[in-house]
């Protein structure tokens, strides 16, 4: 398979879709479009779509659902490599968390003879705001 660098053809809305996500990441399609729109007005939805499919089909972005039905895409990074997330699943902010965790657990899995293609990892629950609005929403789990 040929490297994603070789086989790239970068357009300059491809470029703009691709520079936003480098920036912000985890947003989703329309998302994406509002911000590209700021630096061409000109860009529609099937655009965004298609740069989408475009940088997915190359492994450069990332595709999530986060429980909300719809993807929301983020630069595939081969040096940070995996990461977890923690979603509120009272206001949905998502909170990206770097760490040696995730290589721990890959580590353990190679030991076990078992090949990782891909890792991820997320936690669902309560951020801090909302467990204090919504208390009878928190799970009474405790770390």
């Amino acid at each position: 398979m040929e490297s994603a660098q070789k086989t790239l053809r970068m357009t300059k809305r491809r470029g703009i879709i691709l520079g936003i996500l480098r920036e912000h990441g985890h947003l989703d399609a329309y998302e994406l479009l509002e911000m590209a729109r700021k630096k061409d007005p000109r860009i529609s939805l099937a655009t965004v779509y298609r740069a989408l499919a475009y940088f997915r089909e190359r492994d450069v972005i990332h595709g999530r659902t986060f429980g909300e039905g719809h993807a929301h895409f983020e630069i595939h990074d081969a040096e940070t490599g995996s990461h977890a997330h923690l979603i509120c699943t009272g206001c949905g902010r998502l909170r990206e968390i770097p760490g040696t965790f995730m290589r721990d657990l890959e580590q353990m899995a190679r030991k076990e003879k078992f090949l990782i293609s891909r890792a991820h990892l997320d936690m669902f629950g309560l951020c801090e705001e909302c467990s204090v609005k919504t208390p009878e929403r928190n799970t009474g789990r405790k770390s």
